[in-house]
Protein backbone atom coordinates (compact mmCIF):
# COMPACT_ATOMS: atom_id res chain seq x y z
CA UNK A 1 0.00 0.00 0.00
CA UNK A 2 1.49 3.40 -1.31
CA UNK A 3 2.42 5.90 1.67
CA UNK A 4 -0.21 8.43 1.88
CA UNK A 5 0.80 10.61 4.85
CA UNK A 6 1.68 13.48 3.11
CA UNK A 7 -1.55 13.68 1.98
CA UNK A 8 -3.60 13.42 5.19
CA UNK A 9 -5.77 15.95 6.22
CA UNK A 10 -7.65 16.45 9.57
CA UNK A 11 -11.41 15.39 8.87
CA UNK A 12 -13.64 18.14 7.40
CA UNK A 13 -9.87 19.87 6.71
CA UNK A 14 -10.41 19.89 2.73
CA UNK A 15 -6.86 19.38 0.80
CA UNK A 16 -4.33 21.90 1.69
CA UNK A 17 -3.70 24.75 -0.82
CA UNK A 18 -0.16 26.02 -0.44
CA UNK A 19 -0.95 29.67 0.12
CA UNK A 20 -2.82 28.59 3.09
CA UNK A 21 -0.91 29.77 6.71
CA UNK A 22 0.22 26.11 8.30
CA UNK A 23 -1.97 24.82 10.59
CA UNK A 24 -1.20 24.39 14.03
CA UNK A 25 1.64 22.64 14.53
CA UNK A 26 2.75 22.23 10.91
CA UNK A 27 5.84 24.26 9.67
CA UNK A 28 6.17 24.36 5.54
CA UNK A 29 9.74 25.57 4.94
CA UNK A 30 9.84 29.00 2.97
CA UNK A 31 6.17 29.81 3.98
CA UNK A 32 6.26 33.71 5.70
CA UNK A 33 3.86 35.47 7.42
CA UNK A 34 2.21 38.20 5.20
CA UNK A 35 2.59 41.86 6.37
CA UNK A 36 -0.21 43.10 7.80
CA UNK A 37 -1.39 46.69 7.86
CA UNK A 38 -0.28 48.51 11.02
CA UNK A 39 -2.45 49.22 13.27
CA UNK A 40 -2.16 52.98 14.48
CA UNK A 41 -2.58 53.23 18.82
CA UNK A 42 -5.53 54.12 20.45
CA UNK A 43 -4.87 57.11 21.84
CA UNK A 44 -6.14 58.04 25.76
CA UNK A 45 -9.27 60.09 25.80
CA UNK A 46 -8.20 63.18 27.31
CA UNK A 47 -10.62 64.79 30.66
CA UNK A 48 -12.86 66.82 29.20
CA UNK A 49 -13.32 69.39 32.89
CA UNK A 50 -17.22 70.45 32.93
CA UNK A 51 -18.47 73.50 30.91
CA UNK A 52 -17.61 77.35 32.03
CA UNK A 53 -19.64 79.39 30.10
CA UNK A 54 -19.42 82.05 31.82
CA UNK A 55 -17.96 83.22 35.27
CA UNK A 56 -17.81 79.85 36.78
CA UNK A 57 -17.56 76.68 36.05
CA UNK A 58 -20.93 74.68 36.33
CA UNK A 59 -20.01 72.23 38.88
CA UNK A 60 -19.89 72.18 42.71
CA UNK A 61 -17.45 75.11 43.73
CA UNK A 62 -14.03 74.56 45.63
CA UNK A 63 -12.88 77.00 48.43
CA UNK A 64 -10.73 78.53 46.16
CA UNK A 65 -13.15 78.71 43.36
CA UNK A 66 -15.46 80.46 45.68
CA UNK A 67 -12.84 82.92 46.76
CA UNK A 68 -11.54 83.99 43.50
CA UNK A 69 -14.74 84.08 42.21
CA UNK A 70 -16.01 86.36 44.53
CA UNK A 71 -13.34 88.98 43.01
CA UNK A 72 -13.85 87.72 39.44
CA UNK A 73 -17.13 89.71 39.18
CA UNK A 74 -15.11 92.85 38.70
CA UNK A 75 -13.38 91.99 36.17
CA UNK A 76 -16.21 89.68 34.17
CA UNK A 77 -19.54 92.75 34.34
CA UNK A 78 -17.27 96.22 35.91
CA UNK A 79 -20.07 98.27 34.17
CA UNK A 80 -23.12 96.72 36.46
CA UNK A 81 -20.73 96.19 39.51
CA UNK A 82 -18.07 98.56 39.94
CA UNK A 83 -20.23 101.54 39.19
CA UNK A 84 -23.20 101.30 41.51
CA UNK A 85 -21.40 100.30 44.34
CA UNK A 86 -19.02 103.22 44.41
CA UNK A 87 -22.04 105.44 43.66
CA UNK A 88 -24.11 104.19 47.10
CA UNK A 89 -21.01 103.74 48.87
CA UNK A 90 -20.30 107.22 48.09
CA UNK A 91 -23.52 108.27 49.16
CA UNK A 92 -23.60 106.48 52.14
CA UNK A 93 -20.08 107.39 53.50
CA UNK A 94 -20.78 111.08 52.26
CA UNK A 95 -23.86 111.00 55.09
CA UNK A 96 -21.99 109.30 57.50
CA UNK A 97 -19.20 112.05 57.25
CA UNK A 98 -20.84 115.19 56.35
CA UNK A 99 -23.59 115.09 59.21
CA UNK A 100 -20.98 113.65 61.77
CA UNK A 101 -18.94 116.36 61.33
CA UNK A 102 -21.18 118.99 60.65
CA UNK A 103 -23.47 118.06 63.59
CA UNK A 104 -20.87 117.53 66.02
CA UNK A 105 -18.32 120.84 65.42
CA UNK A 106 -21.38 123.12 64.78
CA UNK A 107 -22.80 122.03 68.39
CA UNK A 108 -19.59 121.81 69.77
CA UNK A 109 -18.65 125.79 68.75
CA UNK A 110 -22.00 126.69 69.85
CA UNK A 111 -21.72 125.10 73.02
CA UNK A 112 -17.83 126.69 73.39
CA UNK A 113 -19.75 130.22 72.51
CA UNK A 114 -22.44 129.81 74.97
CA UNK A 115 -22.28 132.89 77.67
CA UNK A 116 -24.42 130.70 80.28
CA UNK A 117 -24.43 127.21 81.46
CA UNK A 118 -28.92 127.00 80.95
CA UNK A 119 -27.57 128.14 77.16
CA UNK A 120 -25.48 125.47 77.13
CA UNK A 121 -27.52 122.61 78.35
CA UNK A 122 -30.11 123.79 75.65
CA UNK A 123 -27.61 123.55 72.84
CA UNK A 124 -26.22 120.47 73.97
CA UNK A 125 -29.48 118.95 74.21
CA UNK A 126 -31.04 120.28 70.48
CA UNK A 127 -27.12 118.60 68.98
CA UNK A 128 -28.17 115.29 70.41
CA UNK A 129 -31.81 115.31 68.86
CA UNK A 130 -30.26 116.61 66.16
CA UNK A 131 -27.46 113.93 66.30
CA UNK A 132 -29.90 111.41 66.83
CA UNK A 133 -32.62 112.01 63.67
CA UNK A 134 -29.18 112.53 61.26
CA UNK A 135 -27.97 108.98 62.85
CA UNK A 136 -31.09 107.79 61.92
CA UNK A 137 -31.14 109.01 58.42
CA UNK A 138 -27.85 107.72 57.86
CA UNK A 139 -29.45 104.19 58.91
CA UNK A 140 -31.93 104.84 56.92
CA UNK A 141 -29.75 105.53 54.07
CA UNK A 142 -27.63 102.90 54.54
CA UNK A 143 -30.21 99.95 54.59
CA UNK A 144 -32.08 101.37 51.23
CA UNK A 145 -28.47 101.13 49.82
CA UNK A 146 -27.31 97.71 51.31
CA UNK A 147 -30.64 96.16 50.17
CA UNK A 148 -30.43 97.64 46.48
CA UNK A 149 -26.48 96.89 45.82
CA UNK A 150 -27.60 93.07 47.18
CA UNK A 151 -30.37 93.00 44.89
CA UNK A 152 -28.04 94.51 41.62
CA UNK A 153 -24.84 92.30 42.30
CA UNK A 154 -27.19 89.10 42.68
CA UNK A 155 -28.51 89.47 39.80
CA UNK A 156 -25.24 90.11 37.72
CA UNK A 157 -23.61 87.00 39.53
CA UNK A 158 -25.98 84.53 38.96
CA UNK A 159 -26.51 86.07 34.89
CA UNK A 160 -23.05 85.43 34.67
CA UNK A 161 -23.20 82.24 35.81
CA UNK A 162 -25.22 81.22 32.46
CA UNK A 163 -22.55 83.23 30.75
CA UNK A 164 -24.32 86.78 30.49
CA UNK A 165 -23.03 90.26 31.54
CA UNK A 166 -26.75 92.34 32.13
CA UNK A 167 -26.25 96.15 32.29
CA UNK A 168 -26.42 97.95 35.16
CA UNK A 169 -29.87 99.06 34.35
CA UNK A 170 -31.08 95.52 33.62
CA UNK A 171 -30.04 94.63 36.96
CA UNK A 172 -31.22 97.75 38.33
CA UNK A 173 -34.45 97.05 37.54
CA UNK A 174 -34.58 93.13 37.99
CA UNK A 175 -33.40 94.78 41.88
CA UNK A 176 -36.26 97.05 41.76
CA UNK A 177 -38.61 94.43 41.52
CA UNK A 178 -37.24 92.27 44.58
CA UNK A 179 -36.60 95.88 46.42
CA UNK A 180 -38.78 95.73 49.60
CA UNK A 181 -38.83 92.31 50.92
CA UNK A 182 -34.96 93.22 50.71
CA UNK A 183 -35.34 95.73 52.41
CA UNK A 184 -37.26 94.05 55.06
CA UNK A 185 -34.22 91.69 55.36
CA UNK A 186 -31.64 94.36 56.24
CA UNK A 187 -34.35 96.12 58.72
CA UNK A 188 -34.68 92.79 60.10
CA UNK A 189 -31.12 92.14 60.85
CA UNK A 190 -30.80 95.77 62.42
CA UNK A 191 -33.48 95.16 64.52
CA UNK A 192 -31.05 92.08 65.98
CA UNK A 193 -28.51 93.93 66.26
CA UNK A 194 -29.94 96.52 67.61
CA UNK A 195 -31.49 94.12 70.57
CA UNK A 196 -27.86 92.46 71.09
CA UNK A 197 -26.21 95.95 71.90
CA UNK A 198 -29.29 97.27 74.24
CA UNK A 199 -28.69 93.47 75.96
CA UNK A 200 -24.97 94.13 76.19
CA UNK A 201 -25.37 98.37 77.41
CA UNK A 202 -28.54 96.35 79.94
CA UNK A 203 -25.91 94.51 81.26
CA UNK A 204 -22.89 97.09 81.49
CA UNK A 205 -25.28 99.41 83.23
CA UNK A 206 -26.22 96.27 85.80
CA UNK A 207 -22.60 95.28 86.41
CA UNK A 208 -21.81 99.24 87.23
CA UNK A 209 -24.64 99.61 89.44
CA UNK A 210 -24.04 96.22 91.26
CA UNK A 211 -20.57 97.63 91.59
CA UNK A 212 -21.42 101.01 92.66
CA UNK A 213 -20.38 100.32 95.96
CA UNK A 214 -16.69 99.43 95.63
CA UNK A 215 -14.81 102.45 95.09
CA UNK A 216 -15.42 104.35 92.04
CA UNK A 217 -12.35 102.90 89.31
CA UNK A 218 -12.29 99.40 91.09
CA UNK A 219 -15.50 99.19 90.36
CA UNK A 220 -15.52 100.17 86.59
CA UNK A 221 -12.98 98.02 86.10
CA UNK A 222 -14.73 94.87 87.71
CA UNK A 223 -17.84 95.69 85.52
CA UNK A 224 -15.88 96.31 82.29
CA UNK A 225 -14.15 92.70 82.91
CA UNK A 226 -17.34 90.45 83.68
CA UNK A 227 -19.03 93.08 80.48
CA UNK A 228 -16.35 92.18 77.99
CA UNK A 229 -16.91 87.94 78.06
CA UNK A 230 -20.53 89.11 77.79
CA UNK A 231 -20.23 91.04 74.43
CA UNK A 232 -18.29 88.20 72.90
CA UNK A 233 -20.66 85.86 73.47
CA UNK A 234 -23.38 88.47 72.19
CA UNK A 235 -20.83 88.57 68.73
CA UNK A 236 -20.66 85.45 68.48
CA UNK A 237 -24.65 84.98 68.81
CA UNK A 238 -24.94 87.43 65.88
CA UNK A 239 -22.15 85.94 63.92
CA UNK A 240 -23.81 82.63 64.03
CA UNK A 241 -27.25 84.25 63.11
CA UNK A 242 -25.75 86.35 60.48
CA UNK A 243 -24.12 83.20 58.68
CA UNK A 244 -27.11 81.24 59.23
CA UNK A 245 -29.34 84.03 57.22
CA UNK A 246 -26.63 85.22 54.71
CA UNK A 247 -28.12 83.52 51.87
CA UNK A 248 -31.42 85.53 52.19
CA UNK A 249 -30.85 87.75 49.62
CA UNK A 250 -30.22 85.21 47.26
CA UNK A 251 -32.56 83.35 47.85
CA UNK A 252 -35.31 86.88 47.68
CA UNK A 253 -33.76 87.71 44.97
CA UNK A 254 -33.19 84.25 42.37
CA UNK A 255 -36.17 82.76 43.95
CA UNK A 256 -38.71 85.64 44.60
CA UNK A 257 -39.44 84.93 48.00
CA UNK A 258 -40.87 86.63 50.76
CA UNK A 259 -38.46 87.40 53.99
CA UNK A 260 -39.60 85.01 56.32
CA UNK A 261 -39.80 82.13 53.70
CA UNK A 262 -36.08 82.93 52.56
CA UNK A 263 -34.93 82.72 55.70
CA UNK A 264 -36.01 79.35 56.22
CA UNK A 265 -34.54 78.60 53.08
CA UNK A 266 -31.27 80.39 53.93
CA UNK A 267 -31.20 78.38 57.32
CA UNK A 268 -31.33 74.80 55.57
CA UNK A 269 -28.58 75.38 52.95
CA UNK A 270 -26.27 76.34 55.30
CA UNK A 271 -26.48 73.17 56.99
CA UNK A 272 -23.67 71.27 57.14
CA UNK A 273 -22.07 74.51 55.76
CA UNK A 274 -21.93 76.71 58.05
CA UNK A 275 -17.67 76.56 58.95
CA UNK A 276 -17.21 76.52 55.08
CA UNK A 277 -19.54 79.78 54.36
CA UNK A 278 -17.70 81.34 57.83
CA UNK A 279 -14.37 80.72 56.66
CA UNK A 280 -15.41 82.61 53.10
CA UNK A 281 -16.46 85.60 54.53
CA UNK A 282 -14.55 85.88 57.60
CA UNK A 283 -11.39 85.85 54.83
CA UNK A 284 -12.88 88.55 52.50
CA UNK A 285 -13.56 90.71 54.88
CA UNK A 286 -10.21 90.37 56.14
CA UNK A 287 -8.46 90.78 53.01
CA UNK A 288 -10.47 93.78 52.45
CA UNK A 289 -10.45 95.51 55.34
CA UNK A 290 -6.40 95.30 55.45
CA UNK A 291 -5.86 96.37 52.06
CA UNK A 292 -8.15 99.03 52.86
CA UNK A 293 -5.86 99.97 55.35
CA UNK A 294 -3.02 99.74 53.85
CA UNK A 295 -4.47 101.51 50.58
CA UNK A 296 -6.00 105.10 53.50
CA UNK A 297 -2.79 105.56 55.53
CA UNK A 298 -0.55 107.49 53.36
CA UNK A 299 -3.87 108.86 51.87
CA UNK A 300 -5.11 110.24 55.22
CA UNK A 301 -1.23 111.56 56.00
CA UNK A 302 -1.87 113.22 52.50
CA UNK A 303 -5.23 114.70 53.67
CA UNK A 304 -3.29 115.91 57.07
CA UNK A 305 -0.56 117.71 54.94
CA UNK A 306 -3.18 118.66 52.29
CA UNK A 307 -5.25 120.53 55.47
CA UNK A 308 -2.52 121.82 56.95
CA UNK A 309 -0.56 123.68 53.68
CA UNK A 310 -4.04 125.27 52.49
CA UNK A 311 -5.11 126.97 56.05
CA UNK A 312 -1.98 127.23 58.29
CA UNK A 313 -3.70 129.89 60.30
CA UNK A 314 -7.10 128.40 61.12
CA UNK A 315 -5.65 127.94 65.06
CA UNK A 316 -7.89 126.94 67.70
CA UNK A 317 -10.82 128.00 66.20
CA UNK A 318 -13.27 125.59 66.15
CA UNK A 319 -15.48 127.88 63.34
CA UNK A 320 -12.19 128.07 61.49
CA UNK A 321 -11.57 124.71 61.53
CA UNK A 322 -14.20 123.41 60.21
CA UNK A 323 -13.33 123.61 56.28
CA UNK A 324 -10.04 122.29 56.91
CA UNK A 325 -11.34 119.23 58.54
CA UNK A 326 -13.39 118.67 55.59
CA UNK A 327 -10.75 118.86 53.35
CA UNK A 328 -8.28 117.05 54.89
CA UNK A 329 -10.88 114.09 54.95
CA UNK A 330 -11.46 114.36 51.29
CA UNK A 331 -8.56 112.09 50.23
CA UNK A 332 -9.29 109.11 52.64
CA UNK A 333 -12.73 109.84 51.90
CA UNK A 334 -12.24 108.53 48.44
CA UNK A 335 -9.84 106.00 49.54
CA UNK A 336 -12.84 104.75 51.46
CA UNK A 337 -15.38 104.82 49.29
CA UNK A 338 -13.46 102.94 46.30
CA UNK A 339 -12.35 100.10 49.19
CA UNK A 340 -15.85 100.23 50.75
CA UNK A 341 -17.59 100.05 47.01
CA UNK A 342 -14.89 96.78 46.26
CA UNK A 343 -15.27 95.47 49.34
CA UNK A 344 -19.69 95.37 49.36
CA UNK A 345 -18.69 93.23 45.43
CA UNK A 346 -16.71 91.06 46.75
CA UNK A 347 -18.50 90.15 50.07
CA UNK A 348 -22.04 89.60 47.86
CA UNK A 349 -20.36 87.72 45.21
CA UNK A 350 -18.91 85.57 47.84
CA UNK A 351 -22.68 84.90 49.48
CA UNK A 352 -24.42 84.78 45.72
CA UNK A 353 -21.87 82.21 44.68
CA UNK A 354 -22.18 79.73 48.37
CA UNK A 355 -25.90 80.10 47.65
CA UNK A 356 -25.33 78.85 43.99
CA UNK A 357 -22.68 76.14 45.23
CA UNK A 358 -24.71 74.94 47.56
CA UNK A 359 -27.46 74.33 45.32
CA UNK A 360 -25.62 72.80 42.90
CA UNK A 361 -24.91 70.39 45.77
CA UNK A 362 -27.99 69.18 47.33
CA UNK A 363 -30.32 70.32 44.36
CA UNK A 364 -28.49 69.27 41.09
CA UNK A 365 -28.56 73.16 39.78
CA UNK A 366 -25.77 72.70 38.04
CA UNK A 367 -27.24 70.21 35.62
CA UNK A 368 -29.90 72.91 35.58
CA UNK A 369 -28.25 75.24 34.72
CA UNK A 370 -26.50 73.68 31.35
CA UNK A 371 -30.08 72.74 30.51
CA UNK A 372 -31.02 76.29 30.62
CA UNK A 373 -27.66 77.56 28.41
CA UNK A 374 -28.42 74.54 25.97
CA UNK A 375 -31.99 74.81 25.16
CA UNK A 376 -33.51 77.70 27.02
CA UNK A 377 -36.96 77.79 28.77
CA UNK A 378 -37.47 78.38 32.16
CA UNK A 379 -36.03 80.32 34.83
CA UNK A 380 -33.04 77.86 36.28
CA UNK A 381 -33.26 79.68 39.55
CA UNK A 382 -37.10 78.82 40.28
CA UNK A 383 -37.33 76.50 43.72
CA UNK A 384 -37.62 72.63 42.74
CA UNK A 385 -40.70 72.35 44.75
Amino acid sequence: MADQSDDWTSPGGGPRRDADPPRYGERIPGWTEPAQAPVAPVAPQAYAPPPKPGLIPLHPLSFGQLLGGAFQVIRYNPRATVAPALIISFIQNLLTVGLTYGIGLTTIDRVQRATNDADRATIALGGAFTGGAAALGVIIASVVGTALLQGILTRVVADGALGKRPTAGEALRAAGRRFWPLVGFSLLLGVLQLVLILVLAAAVAGLIVAFSGVANSIGVLYAVLIALPIGLALAVVYGFFAIKLALAPSVIVLERSRVFPAIRRSWGLTRRAFWRTFGLIALVTVMVSLAGQIVALPFSILGSALGGLLFPNSGNDLQASIVPIFVSTIPSLLVTVIVAGIGQIAQVGALVLVYLDRRMRTEGLDLELRRSIEQGGTDPYEPVG
